[in-house]
């Protein structure tokens, strides 16, 4: 993870960069200062301090970091078939075949590590700092601890142990050996309690200073965005009573969040189901994942960029009367064949701006809270929360009993409410964030769903995880590769 100026994003460039947008009004818009801007003075105002932070986000959505985050891992699950497996940039992903030697900027490693470093330097920027608002400084360390904590959880989960980087010192950063999954995650914790202490209830405004109430975009992280997340990372660490104590926390919010949303409004940009979303960074402009997932005209077909679709086994998984089977998914005819597709996010590029990339959502944080609870054998709780789920993915109009979705169970054993868990993730998850790839891999699932799936690779254990790049063994001697990968 070699810290070089030409590899790693400068906190200045993000500066400028958000600056500069114009082609829409974004979610924020701050003049620059008329003396000149560098990287010694970006945290000595309001203006330029919150322009440096909201740059983050910005270069997260110009460069799909939510496909990114959903597309690769979702390649490598068992819920896609790629057509094309020609195509470089997917195909390792897809056939779990992923090199070492392959660097290119696709990769995550590459991509999340330039974030993290300007994260570093936003905090050391903005501690050192005494000259902002003091309500804008606290608002903005909380957002940059948030941030971290994301970018590790997906580093952890992609590459298992990993660099933890925590300062902008290159000649530390430059040796650095593979911290431990579980010291990453300890970080990562340490970050998010932070970004609770720090972020308040509600959604910033632009300023940095003003929370609006329920209505509007949650494009930057609150205190319920740190504690949701904490959810999550409690849960992937087995910390279950935490885990659940995160998820109601947010649960309770209900001036904020609501599962009562219909399922074809649930991923609109104003949805109250949403915690934490990406705002698209340029005009006419939704969400990645409808760009990646939603199949045009004569798609999918080995020569076109679209060419993955849906597995059998996936649409069959779907139990009789589940709403989210007509709701989430798309067909296309293609040649006489009819494709499904992942169709949560519908709006394309060049669209009126209806979507955005919904990155936490209480969805989720209700299936946590049933994991949570039946793990501590509260499987009664558990299995009501999945029955928040259930319900929303009804039909109520059926009259025939036998064709809605059946509620489930409290008096179900363990074993039972498990089982019904695992269908409740997949069918809720698909396609969003890495959930289903990483939920195979927590739950010892995975060798078993690789070698039913038979994507065409060679399974073998050791691919649960991603191949470092072999560049960054290169540049520091100090990195060691994955089990099972050559470089």
């Amino acid at each position: 993870m070699k810290m070089k100026a030409s590899q790693y994003t400068p906190i200045l460039f993000l500066l400028l960069l958000s600056l500069n947008i114009t082609s829409c009004k974004k979610f924020i818009e701050v003049d620059p200062p008329a003396t000149s801007i560098n990287e010694g003075n970006v945290y000595e105002n309001d203006g330029t301090a919150i322009s440096a932070v909201i740059g983050i986000y910005t270069d997260i959505s110009i460069n799909d970091f939510a496909g990114m985050f959903s597309y690769f891992p979702e390649l490598s699950a068992d819920n896609l078939t790629l057509l094309n497996t020609n195509q470089i940039q997917y195909s390792g992903y897809y056939l779990n075949d992923l090199l070492a030697g392959d660097n290119g900027e696709t990769k995550p490693w590459a991509r999340i590590y330039p974030e993290i470093f300007t994260c570093n330097a936003a905090i050391e920027g903005l501690n050192r700092s005494s000259t902002l608002t003091p309500t804008v400084k606290q608002n903005l360390l909380g957002q940059v601890y948030f941030l971290r904590a994301f970018f590790y959880f997906y580093l952890t989960n992609f590459y298992g142990d990993v660099p933890l980087a925590l300062t902008t010192d290159y000649t530390v950063n430059n040796s650095l050996k593979r911290a431990s999954a579980d010291q990453v995650n300890s970080q990562i914790i340490d970050d998010l309690q932070r970004a609770k202490s720090l972020l308040p209830e509600g959604y910033l405004t632009g300023d940095m200073k003003t929370v609006f109430g329920a209505n509007g975009q949650r494009v930057v992280a609150n205190r319920f965005a740190a504690s949701a997340l904490l959810a999550r990372v409690y849960l992937y660490q087995k910390d279950f009573a935490n885990a659940e104590l995160m998820a109601s926390e947010v649960i309770a919010q209900s001036s904020l969040y609501s599962s009562a949303i219909p399922l074809d409004q649930i991923f609109l940009k104003d949805s109250k189901e949403t915690i934490f979303a990406l705002q698209p960074a340029t005009a006419k402009t939704n969400s990645g994942e409808a760009e990646l997932y939603v199949l045009r005209k004569g798609e999918p077909a080995v020569n076109t960029a679209r060419s993955s679709f849906l597995t059998p086994a996936f649409m069959d998984a779907f139990q009789t009367g589940d709403q989210r089977k007509a709701a989430w998914i798309g067909m296309i005819e293609n040649q006489g064949v009819l494709y499904p597709y992942p169709a949560k996010y519908k709006a394309l590029f060049n669209t009126n701006f209806t979507e955005q990339s919904i990155l936490i959502r209480l969805g989720e944080i209700y299936l946590i809270r049933a994991e949570a609870r039946i793990q501590q054998n509260k499987v009664a709780d558990g299995v009501s929360d999945l029955n928040v789920l259930r319900e929303r993915a009804t039909d109520k109009s059926e009259t025939n009993a036998s064709l809605r979705l059946k509620p489930l169970a409290t008096s179900l054993s363990k074993e039972e409410a498990i089982s019904a868990l695992n269908y409740e993730r997949r069918v809720e998850l698909f396609s969003e964030c890495g959930h289903r790839w990483f939920d195979l891999r927590r739950t010892g699932q995975l060798d078993a769903a690789m070698i039913a799936a038979n994507k065409g690779g060679t399974w073998a254990g050791f691919k649960a995880f991603y191949p470092l790049p072999s560049n960054e063994i290169v540049l520091n001697p100090n990195l060691t590769q994955n089990t099972g990968y050559t470089n």
